[in-house]
């Protein structure tokens, strides 16, 4: 971007700058947008489904995955739950909900507060709790894929547990439908670089499908 890391922090420090910083994530200072959970997994379920069949493709025979909250992901949880697995680890109570008793594969559920507004789980020091789980590939999900490259989300709380599952896993996917491509929600919690890939229903997007 042509400017030093300090030039971004005194400038977001500015009342006028419309956002923050957090410790290595951005949240805009206006809003923090209301999310329901309900709505969002009735909108888009076609796509969600075919997005979820093509993040299938990019888990390995036997690995361990991981699954974020959201409400694509859970369409994701009903494939893995046939088998191909090895492992799956997730927060996210709804994906809990659908594995359990459903599938052969063990599922490690990550406890914490219970956040209602995207029906997951919460606890300190996300870092620690996955880096020893050995996980292969990590399946975020994302509110919005700005076209500089942005990830957001709608709620500052689920960027501890995304940015530990970055740095735990080997292989780190994002899985949105089309409508999010474009879209910035209030808090940037990655970028394009430090992830694998955007899955949709188009499939895995190539990186020249974003204008950075």
């Amino acid at each position: 971007m042509g400017v030093t890391e300090m030039t971004l922090r005194r400038d977001a420090a500015q009342p006028e700058a419309g956002f923050a910083c957090r410790g290595g994530y951005i949240v805009t200072t206006r809003t923090t947008e209301h999310y329901d959970f309900d709505a969002q997994m009735n909108r888009a379920i076609d796509a969600k489904r075919a997005a979820a069949g093509h993040a299938l493709d990019l888990v390995p025979e036997g690995a361990v995955v991981f699954l974020d909250t959201g409400t694509t992901l859970p369409h994701l949880a009903r494939l893995l739950a046939q088998g191909k697995a090895r492992r799956i680890i997730t927060h996210c109570l709804t994906t809990a909900e659908i594995l359990q008793g459903r599938s052969s594969v063990p599922v490690e559920f990550l406890g914490g507060e219970i956040k209602s507004s995207t029906r997951s789980c919460h606890a300190g020091n996300p870092q620690k709790r996955l880096a020893p789980l050995g996980i292969d590939v990590a399946f975020l999900s994302a509110g919005g894929v700005g076209s500089d490259g942005a990830l957001s989300c709608s709620h500052e709380y689920e960027v501890p547990l995304k940015r530990a599952a970055i740095e735990a896993s080997k292989q780190c996917f994002v899985v949105v439908d089309a409508s999010k491509i474009g879209q910035r929600k209030p808090v940037v919690f990655a970028t394009l670089d430090e992830i694998s890939g955007v899955v949709t229903e188009a499939g895995l997007l190539a990186r020249m499908s974003f204008t950075l």
